[in-house]
C-alpha cells in the first residue's frame, strides 16, 4: 500500500511539472528577449567591509576592518564628512543596526571613484564594538578629502 501511494504521488508531481512548464512557455514565449537600455546603467559600484572595531577620537574615526583572506586592516574617516552642503555632499552617513556582528561599511564608489562611505554599526557607544584612541595619539588622515583605497 505504501509503494502505491508513493508511485502516485511521484507520478503526480511529474505530471504537474510538465503541465507548469508548457504553460509557462505558451505564456512568456520563447522568443522574446529582454530589453537592455544602457541610458538606464548606472556608474556606482560599492563594497561592503566587515567592521571590527571603531575607535572615536575627537576629530576622526578610526575604522578596523576585516579583509577578505587573512588579516585586518585601518582606515581614517573623518567626522567632519557627516556634515556636507550643496556644493560638497556629506561623504559619511551613519546608520544603525541592533547587531554587532552586522557592523560593516559600505564605500561606495562613482566611475571608480570615492564617492562616499556608510558606516552600519550600533550607535550606543556603550556597546563593544566602539572603543576611543589612546589619548594624546596624533591620529593621520583626519583632514583627508577622500577614502584611500583599501585593501581586502
Amino acid at each position: 500500500m505504501k509503494k502505491l501511494v508513493l508511485l502516485f504521488a511521484l507520478a503526480s508531481i511529474f505530471t504537474f511539472t510538465m503541465f507548469a512548464q508548457e504553460e509557462s512557455e505558451s505564456q512568456s514565449g520563447s522568443n522574446i528577449s529582454i530589453e537592455r537600455h544602457e541610458e538606464k546603467w548606472t556608474s556606482l559600484s560599492y563594497v561592503n567591509v566587515p567592521v571590527l572595531k571603531i575607535l572615536e577620537d575627537r576629530d576622526a574615526y578610526v575604522i578596523v576592518y576585516q579583509k577578505n583572506k587573512i588579516g585586518t586592516g585601518t582606515t581614517v574617516i573623518p567626522k567632519n564628512w557627516a556634515h556636507g552642503n550643496k556644493e560638497n555632499p556629506a561623504k559619511l552617513k551613519l546608520r544603525t543596526t541592533k547587531l554587532v556582528n552586522g557592523t560593516f561599511m559600505t564605500i561606495v564608489k562613482d566611475n571608480g571613484e570615492f564617492l562616499k562611505v556608510i558606516l552600519t554599526a550600533p550607535l550606543a557607544k556603550n556597546n563593544s564594538i566602539w572603543g576611543v584612541v589612546a589619548r594624546g595619539k596624533e591620529i593621520e588622515g583626519k583632514d583627508k578629502d577622500t577614502l584611500e583605497e583599501i585593501e581586502l
